[in-house]
Order: structure tokens, then sequence, then C-alpha cells
């Protein structure tokens, strides 16, 4: 991989008043002229600074793209980028609040307000792991500005609960989780369920496949326990085959054999990450 890989960070305020930041990569020697674009959206509980984010970040940036990997506005992390301590941003989070997110960014790449010259606003990707691939895959389907979007381990619904966890949500106001690391508890307040359940139709992502009208690649693992293959195939079988791809992991897990810290590097995840940079290529 090339080692001169320019990096700087970014902060922007999102409408609700939040600090969206993000890390901004891009190789100088990509040659002349603008390179398109292709923002990373991280998943539930994840955070840009999570295990492979970075190498992700600068995997792209050394594939000829300028990569913005990003945190949700509130996805608990704050000033410092690798522990959860924004636990009242987290409690309020929802998925119209990550949608918002992701508008913001391209809002700031349209108004060239970003730290790097070298972003090209016609030839903008996105991509989404878990949940993650939910929230790129519906801003794809409403902005015209994202131009092809890749669904890495993706969710084909954002209603994950039973009834009964719902109802006891409902009951309590929130529900109590552990971060990713397990090291604390969080609150997930009633907003993100208020907000699915008033937008059942805006955030049906089998339609929002079906209707997409623009490139996309699938991209799951068979032994992917959070997500199974059949969320996958569900996207599939709904979307354009003439605009889609599928790509099908024969025994690899929702996160391709990348950890928290990321040590040591995952064929497999390198390999998604060159597959992806090629196909977004391809069609941007």
């Amino acid at each position: 991989m090339e080692t001169t890989i320019s990096e700087t960070q970014c902060e922007l305020t999102t409408p609700s008043g939040a600090v969206l930041r993000g890390d901004i990569r891009w190789k100088p020697s990509a040659g002349p002229g603008p390179l398109p674009v292709v923002i990373v959206c991280h998943g539930f509980k994840a955070f840009k600074d999570w295990g492979p984010f970075p190498h992700i970040g600068r995997r792209l940036a050394d594939q000829g793209f300028v990569s913005i990997v990003f945190n949700f506005s509130h996805n608990g992390i704050g000033v410092d980028p690798r522990k959860f301590t924004e636990h009242e941003l987290f409690e309020r989070n929802t998925i119209s609040l990550e949608i918002v997110d992701v508008r913001t960014i391209l809002d700031a790449i349209a108004r060239a307000a970003l730290p790097c010259d070298r972003m090209d606003p016609a030839r903008i990707g996105i991509v989404g792991h878990s949940r993650g691939g939910g929230i790129a895959l519906v801003t794809a389907r409403e902005d015209l500005r994202v131009h092809a979007a890749v669904l890495w381990s993706s969710v084909s619904t954002f209603s994950r609960y039973s009834p009964e966890q719902v109802k006891r949500w409902q009951e309590k106001g929130y529900m109590e989780l552990h971060s990713v690391a397990g090291k604390s508890t969080f609150r997930m307040g009633i907003d993100l369920l208020t907000d699915a359940q008033n937008n059942r139709e805006r955030f049906d992502l089998v339609a929002a496949a079906a209707h997409l009208g623009r490139p996309l690649l699938i991209v799951h693992g068979t032994e992917d326990v959070p997500v199974k293959i059949r969320e996958a195939e569900l996207l599939y079988d709904n979307a354009d085959k003439h605009l889609t791809q599928f790509v099908r992991l024969d025994g690899v897990g929702h996160m391709y054999g990348a950890k928290h810290p990321y040590r040591t590097e995952s064929a497999t995840l390198t390999h998604i990450v060159e597959l992806t940079g090629a196909w977004l290529h391809s069609v941007l």
C-alpha cells in the first residue's frame, strides 16, 4: 500500500447543533484533477476509529479515492475518538439523525467546505456496514448526489427487536445495552423507536433497494451471525439486477475477520475493500 497518504480531520455542525467529526484521506500522487469521493458509514455502536475503519479509509485513499470516514453525531463518541462518553447524545440518536449526518457531509462537499481540494462532487459513492448499510441505502435512495452505494453486511430492516422487547422499551422509555467494548452501559432512548415507527415507509430498506435506480453492490458473508445472509438475499432479490452486484462470501462472518483493536490485517477485509474500490471506479 502507498505510504504517502494525506490525512486531515474535519468537524461539521449538523442542523441539530451536534458535532460531526470525520477523517479525510487521499493520495496526493493519485494524478491531477479531482478524485471520486467515498463516504464510509460505520454500524451500530461502532465509530470511525474502531477496529479496521482507519485501515479502510487508507486503503480506499490508496485506490485513488478521497475517503471520508466519520462518526455519526449521536454515536456516543465525543472529543476523545476512542471512548464512549456522550451518553446523552447516544440516548437521543435516531435513524433520521444519521441520515441528516450524511447529508451534512454531502452539503459540505457541494460547498467545497471540507479541508481537501481534490473532491469531485459529481462522483460520490457511499459505503455502509451493518446498520450503516441501511443508512447508506436510504440516503442514496433519497439524495441524487450519491451516485453509487455499497452495502457491507447490511441490515434489510431497522426493526431488530421482538414485540416483548419493544413493549418493555415503551414502558421504561429506554433500552439498556453495553458499548461495543463491553466496558460501559448505555441507554437507547424511545426516540429511536418512535422515529422508526413514524417512518416505516421511508425506512423500508427492501423498497429502497428496489427503487434505488443507481449502481448497488451488496457484500455479505454466509456465516454472519448478527445479520443473516438472508437479509442480503432479500435486498438483492428486490433490487434492479441490471444495476446490482451481489458478492456472497462463503464461511465469512460479520466483520470479515477484523477485530478491535486492528493489529493484524485481515486478508478477507482487504480483499473486500479492493473489490469495492474496483467496482466503484467502474460505476462512478
